[in-house]
């Protein structure tokens, strides 16, 4: 569901479905790996099958976060019905798509 690593970028990777269903989880594991943001954030969302308003959240959090600490927040790979709901949903005017 969720993978982060840091390198160029910190990298999160999500996965299949981000919802209610799991938004709590992804917020808690997001926490308790990003102490500090001291590079870009790159959200790569190429197997990304579904995201709710839940999980909207999640990528409004971390963006929030990336924001107060000066950095930039980058969208990578959204596609299909999840590029649609970034789109509609106004996220994609201040994700940078990469």
């Amino acid at each position: 569901m969720i993978d982060i690593h840091n390198d160029k970028h910190i990298t999160i990777t999500i996965t299949e479905r981000l919802d209610a269903t799991n938004a709590d989880e992804a917020r808690e594991i997001i926490e308790s790996k990003i102490h500090s943001i001291d590079r870009d954030v790159l959200i790569d969302v190429d197997s990304l099958k579904y995201i709710s308003s839940a999980g909207l959240q999640i990528i409004l959090y971390i963006a929030k976060e990336a924001k107060a600490a000066g950095k930039q927040t980058f969208l990578h790979g959204a596609k299909g019905e999840v590029e649609d709901i970034f789109k509609l949903s106004g996220f994609l005017t201040f994700l940078k798509e990469i």
